[in-house]
């Protein structure tokens, strides 16, 4: 009789997750935990992006470039701002946690660009999913989670009386 070697029992994953939905202004974090959702919004303080002024006279005298040093409108300060606000963001999702990030722009590739640098770390840690979406209400967010994990909606009985 030929016994093999059982395969060393692997730790059972947590069936915790998070929805995150960010932008460069805030990011909503939806927690699944114990059959209850936990909602915790994050403030950046990325400034906004610079809108075009328009059309700019040049003095005709002075060649294309100017010599001069050239201007930035404000943009390193701006994307210092935002790899802050991604990194604070990824600092508060355990290496544990299923992760599916939402949003409409590009930030939603960076945080999930730094999650999955972060899990170069530990492989197989957690599944990171990215989709995008416009903004959403917290209860859709919740709803959107529940989809996700296939947890069941809660759903009211009506009495007999109809109320």
């Amino acid at each position: 009789m030929d016994r093999r070697a059982d395969p060393p029992p692997t730790a059972p994953r947590s069936n915790d997750a998070v929805l995150v939905w960010i932008d460069a202004e805030e990011a909503v974090l939806v927690r699944w935990r114990d059959e209850a959702a936990m909602i915790e919004a994050v403030r950046s303080e990325v400034p906004p992006k610079r809108r075009s002024t328009g059309h700019v006279r040049h003095d005709p005298r002075i060649r294309h470039g100017g010599g001069g040093t050239p201007q930035s409108a404000g943009e390193p300060r701006r994307l210092e701002r935002l790899r802050q606000f991604v990194a604070a963001v990824t600092d508060r999702i355990a290496a544990d946690e299923d992760v599916i990030i939402l949003g409409s722009g590009t930030v939603r590739t960076r945080l999930e660009t730094s999650l999955r640098e972060a899990d170069q770390v530990v492989p197989d840690a957690r599944s990171v999913t990215s989709e995008a979406a416009p903004r959403l209400s917290r209860p859709q967010l919740v709803a959107r989670l529940r989809e996700k994990i296939g947890a069941a909606a809660p759903r009211r009985v009506v009495g007999a009386s109809g109320g």
